[in-house]
């Protein structure tokens, strides 16, 4: 049996579609029929700047969507023709694995059932940055974990989320608001309405003046954490000058500095793979409750607001113009596309 898949010959080449083997499902795995893929900007990094190595001719895709095929060996609680969402947490592992072709497998423990009256768009969209969520906010930061069936006691502590219109930004202010942390986060004029839903404390204007932006943000706090869901020079300028205006700290960011970078006196920026520790053996039962538990049941209740989907046209074959789109940057929307078009 054989599908198609879109490949990536070298290093920022163009991907190209054609046919490869469709795989079995080992211990531990499901083979889905991938019925719809959500881009991520790792995905566009990885395509159109070759920011991992990879070994090449490779396939690339973190979060896909869609109907058990097969169930491998020593699988519990995953059927045949069950509605499944999932997520590649390592990009460096094997072709099988990633969501740009027809059949993917998964492992199964970071695959979530979902109900078949869930359009399939909503956990996709969120389903690529929960790993991260997670490994930043509960793992690394020490923050309690939501319950998105229980309204948690509120707690005194202020978190800062730059950046609420991102998918990992909009995806956090959910989460760490249905644990009970008062947000802050940022958007533009445009994207309010959308951000407003999130559950955030306040939501700031960040297309104003930035001295403007650094002392309302300044105003609203102090916090105790503060996260770049951006990472780019000019929002470190400004997570960072809150930071130094109330003593300094830790800027838990998304990207490395990718050149040379003068912070204010006290202040760094923190970055790591945030996912990465979740697949520690010590951190099983944690990643086991994130797909196995968080997702499904938050998805199930309604408690979870994803961003608007944009799809892409063209399926496997359109994946270029949808990667060059990503890669040029967008706002407010997560792009989308369906393999078997």
């Amino acid at each position: 049996m054989s599908h198609l898949a879109a490949i990536i010959p070298a290093p920022k080449a163009p991907l190209v579609v054609q046919k490869v083997e469709t795989p079995k499902p080992g211990p531990h795995e499901l083979l889905i029929k991938n019925e719809l893929v959500g881009l991520l900007p790792l995905d566009a990094k990885l395509a159109k700047a070759a920011i991992f190595p990879l070994q090449y001719p490779a396939i690339l895709g973190v979060s896909f969507g869609g109907t058990v095929a097969a169930v491998g060996a020593d699988v519990s609680g995953f059927n045949v023709g069950d509605m499944v969402t999932t997520a590649k947490m390592d990009v460096a592992a094997g072709d099988k694995f990633s969501a740009f072709q027809q059949y993917v497998v998964a492992r199964a423990i970071t695959t979530s059932n979902i109900p078949k009256n869930i359009e399939l768009n909503l956990p996709v969209s969120l389903v690529g940055n929960l790993g991260t969520v997670v490994g930043l906010f509960t793992l690394s930061a020490g923050l309690e974990k939501p319950d998105p069936e229980a309204q948690v006691p509120s707690k005194d502590s202020k978190i800062l989320v730059y950046g609420g219109t991102s998918s990992f930004g909009s995806l956090s202010v959910q989460y760490v608001t249905q644990a009970g942390y008062k947000v802050v986060t940022t958007t533009s004029p445009k994207h309010e309405s959308f951000v407003s839903k999130l559950g955030a404390l306040k939501v700031v204007d960040h297309t104003q003046d930035e001295e403007a932006l650094v002392n309302e943000l300044v105003e609203e706090g102090p916090y105790d954490l503060v996260v770049d869901a951006i990472s780019i020079p000019s929002t470190l300028r400004v997570t960072a000058a809150v930071l130094s205006a109330q003593g300094g700290g830790d800027v838990y960011a998304l990207l490395p500095a990718f050149g040379p970078e003068t912070l204010p006196h006290g202040v760094t920026r923190k970055f790591d793979s945030w996912s990465v520790p979740l697949r520690d053996e010590e951190n099983a039962e944690l990643l086991k409750w994130t797909f196995g538990s968080y997702l499904p049941r938050a998805v199930a209740k309604g408690k979870l607001v994803p961003l608007p989907t944009q799809k892409a046209s063209g399926g496997l074959g359109g994946l270029n113009d949808a990667l060059t789109e990503l890669y040029n940057g967008v706002s407010g929307v997560k792009i989308v596309t369906h393999p078997w078009e």
